[in-house]
């Protein structure tokens, strides 16, 4: 007889642990479903991965998660995107915005967003194109190219400045050509009015005032073309410009000067800016050593080296963005997205030991921070057998974590608590008093409060006396 009732009790208890294993995972599911309708990813991928670990096969679980993570991904490059744009990173922007798009389509503003990286784009093509123009003195061009900015973006930049210093220069070569041909005619009255307008305007333009003692200064502008064909090819391009200007101030169609001029000022356009995309890249201003090797490469793009270092730099600055990033969620305990951000420093730099260090502890404290909210819920439902499970997984993972210990105390002893309190209680209506009693007096050996023990216990005594 005594038998049969251990069979039929264990029989319950199975019973009831498959029922509380049904139970807990249908609540996780319910819960990462609402999560998801929150688009609280990493609480929605926090509940799926409960449910993982205690049965990885649950309905579509898994596809759920798997669809969660696209879903964080997505919202992880759409905000980084629209960073990229803020700061005009607009290669990240382009790059992040483009892949939410061809990911997802529909994707709130993502295509406006896109349109408008795009449109930046442009316009600092368009912008680089201006200034080519203007520092070759192309004035249509650069006037053709600064309208169309300010068509598209009217307070672009300092593009309203360049048109209207365009327009001016424009302005200024035409006077100055018509001076000219008034210097060939030798119509020297009406040259002198016109440089008398241009020194107006720009004092100095074109050394108009030289213009007018043209036939004294022919004997010198030999000389100074021959020194700055000299300078030219030793590669001293500042005397070099010095020297070409002055001769084209002179006679602006002297032989080839003023393309040579505009050759020296190429050169030198680009030694400087060598220098300073060296000092930038050194520095680690990445952003600053990328404008440079990109201006650098649009005027030249067989520039020695330019485009190897202008693709590390993009690295680099990749590489540093994602890290601060990273640190920076670390530091705030978000750790979905210090594990993304760190994911992408490994990608960029698979050496990367402080990234890799990171990840692994951001890894482990999303797990600790999911399991310890989980155990904490499950006590405030007085669900021991959860908890217990939960909080030793915590232990197995780092011993001392928060109050485990005690946590781990306290549900293990309502765990005794109520295996006694049952056992009791069955002892009882089975007939076993002294049983009964045996087993309410250890209860009040360890909690004297514990649920009606004391009536229990004082009932016991009072049968079996």
């Amino acid at each position: 007889m005594q038998q049969r009732t251990v069979w039929r009790r264990d029989k319950t208890r199975a019973k009831g642990r498959s029922s509380e294993r049904e139970y807990r995972l249908s609540s996780l599911y319910r819960q990462a479903q609402q999560s998801i309708a929150d688009r609280d990813w990493d609480r929605a991928l926090a509940h799926l991965e409960q449910i993982s670990l205690i049965e990885p096969d649950y309905e579509d679980s898994a596809e759920l998660a798997a669809q969660v993570w696209h879903k964080a991904r997505l919202d992880q490059a759409y905000r980084q995107g629209v960073e990229c744009l803020d700061k005009r990173d607009l290669e990240g922007a382009l790059s992040y915005l483009s892949w939410v798009v061809n990911q997802s389509p529909g994707y709130p503003d993502a295509r406006e967003k896109l349109r408008q990286a795009q449109q930046q784009v442009r316009l600092v093509e368009l912008y680089r194109q201006g200034l080519n123009h203007y520092s070759q003195g192309r004035w249509n061009e650069a006037i053709e190219t600064f309208t169309t900015i300010t068509t598209i973006e009217p307070g672009y930049r300092y593009a309203l400045d360049m048109l209207a210093d365009s327009q001016q220069r424009q302005d200024l070569t035409n006077m100055h050509a018509s001076g000219l041909a008034m210097v060939e005619d030798e119509n020297w009255g009406a040259a002198a009015e016109v440089f008398r307008k241009i020194q107006a305007i720009s004092p100095g333009y074109g050394e108009s005032e030289a213009r007018l003692r043209q036939a004294e200064r022919m004997r010198t502008l030999e000389g100074l073309y021959e020194r700055g064909q000299q300078a030219y090819r030793s590669g001293d391009w500042l005397r070099a410009i010095d020297l070409l200007e002055q001769v084209v101030a002179t006679n602006e169609d002297y032989l080839d000067a003023e393309n040579l001029l505009r050759a020296a000022v190429r050169e030198q356009q680009i030694r400087y800016l060598g220098q300073k995309a060296g000092e930038a890249f050194r520095a680690g201003r990445w952003t600053e050593a990328t404008e440079h090797y990109q201006t650098i490469l649009s005027m030249r793009p067989d520039f020695p080296h330019a485009q190897a270092r202008l693709i590390e730099v993009q690295r680099q600055r990749r590489l540093e963005e994602a890290f601060v990033a990273g640190a920076k969620a670390f530091n705030q305990r978000r750790w979905l997205n210090a594990i993304i951000h760190y994911e992408e420093v490994l990608a960029l730099d698979p050496e990367h030991a402080k990234a890799g260090e990171q990840l692994e502890e951001a890894k482990l404290q999303r797990q600790l921070d999911e399991l310890y909210r989980q155990a904490q819920l499950d006590v405030r439902e007085k669900k021991w057998v959860e908890a217990e499970e939960a909080l030793s997984q915590i232990q197995i993972l780092r011993r001392g974590y928060l109050d485990t210990p005690k946590l781990l105390d306290r549900v293990r002893l309502q765990r005794q608590l109520g295996a006694l309190y049952t056992q009791g209680r069955r002892a009882w209506e089975a007939g076993q008093r002294s049983e009964a009693l045996a087993a309410f007096e250890q209860i009040m050996d360890l909690d004297p409060s514990f649920r009606d023990v004391a009536s229990q216990l004082q009932q016991a005594r009072a049968v079996s006396s």
